[in-house]
């Protein structure tokens, strides 16, 4: 099993402190009075047995990690003092049990007074051990929280992206019931008057509508050139329907073809003006599509000269319309926005939308 880098670091900073601190309290003797095999068995001992014992004091530290500063450090000193205390009592017992094993020159002090000289220096020595694995696992916390955050972060951003996703797919779908009752209640009207040539004709341009645009993502950005196809492909349904009556007027500069905008954002605007412009009209009405660019914004109207059927007759609330204003607010926030305009004579809407480019996308 492979040790985590935290883990690795606590254990070579255990290992070289009693190590370097074993080094140490040896070199004094060489130097003074020769180091016999009681001074290093009773130093090796002290060094192992301290090496296990910071062990406790690096478990009270982790353990605590989380708790709040006072707890951290009454569960390090407590574990310092009783790792201190127990490594004393060890070696001043094992130092007498060592001396009556091993012939040396050098005696050993006193219990008592060993233990308390042994205490007072291994106190210093694990808070020193016990204020690095303080710092080892503050670290260590500090990247945790990092990472958890970061996570975070991740996992509401991909709910956020979820939720918007749904939200249009939702906006989306609302057309489609929308449409569709628009649509078969003017076939209806068709079979009612005995109109079936036109009725079935009207079926036919209906069912490769739908096979071109149902099968298309909800939330998709398309170029406006294909919105404006699409529109065109609806307009045919229609123009069964109303004949000549029917006059459309598409205006979009060429530069504004891969111009983004999201799919089925015009339609309703259309459905608007054949509803309320066209169908009460005896005589013929033009819709007028027109693109044009406003610095970096996309503006894309629809615009009709009926006479209606009095001042009150399009109040511009209808789904269709707010279905567009929920959709541009989704996808564009502020930037988006839907105007209504009634006129003495016909209806104006204006979509306005951040200008973007399919070839702008594709470099994303």
């Amino acid at each position: 099993m492979q040790l985590k880098p935290e883990h690795r670091l606590t254990i070579l900073l255990v290992a070289a402190t009693w190590i370097l601190s074993g080094v140490l309290y040896i070199i004094p003797y060489h130097l003074f009075s020769g180091a016999g095999i009681y001074v290093t068995v009773s130093v090796i001992n002290i060094c192992v047995m301290g090496a296990l014992l910071s062990g406790g004091v690096y478990w009270a530290v982790r353990a605590t990690r989380r708790r709040n500063t006072l707890v951290r450090l009454a569960a390090m000193g407590a574990a310092v003092v009783l790792a201190s205390g127990l490594l004393a009592l060890i070696d001043a017992s094992t130092g007498e049990w060592i001396g009556r094993l091993v012939v040396s020159t050098q005696q050993s002090a006193p219990f008592a007074l060993r233990a308390t000289n042994n205490f007072i220096a291994l106190v210093w020595q694990f808070a020193l051990l016990g204020a690095a694995f303080t710092v080892i696992e503050a670290n260590k916390l500090t990247r945790e929280r990092e990472l958890e955050l970061a996570v975070a972060r991740e996992a509401a951003s991909r709910a956020e992206a979820a939720a918007s996703a749904a939200s249009l797919a939702a906006l989306r779908y609302q057309l489609n019931p929308h449409f569709l009752f628009n649509t078969l209640n003017a076939i209806s009207s068709l079979i009612v008057t005995k109109e079936y040539r036109t009725a079935d004709a009207m079926l036919a341009k209906l069912s490769e509508f739908l096979r071109a645009t149902l099968s298309s993502q909800p939330d998709a950005l398309l170029p406006l050139e294909d919105e404006l196809a699409t529109l065109q492909h609806y307009l045919e349904i229609e123009s069964v329907r109303f004949g000549e009556r029917l006059a459309v007027e598409f205006v979009c500069p060429p530069a504004l073809n891969d111009a983004l905008v999201p799919g089925f954002l015009l339609q309703p605007l259309i459905e608007n003006a054949i509803k309320y412009a066209l169908a009460p009209s005896a005589v013929p009405v033009t819709i007028k599509v027109e693109a044009s660019r406003d610095g970096e914004m996309l503006l894309v109207s629809v615009e009709d000269d009926g006479a209606g059927q009095g001042k009150d007759a399009r109040p511009g609330t209808g789904v269709g319309i707010a279905n567009i204003r929920q959709r541009l607010e989704t996808l564009f926030g502020a930037k988006g926005s839907l105007e209504t305009l009634k006129r003495e004579r016909g209806f104006l809407a204006i979509a306005r939308l951040p200008l973007e480019r399919r070839s702008e996308e594709i470099a994303a």
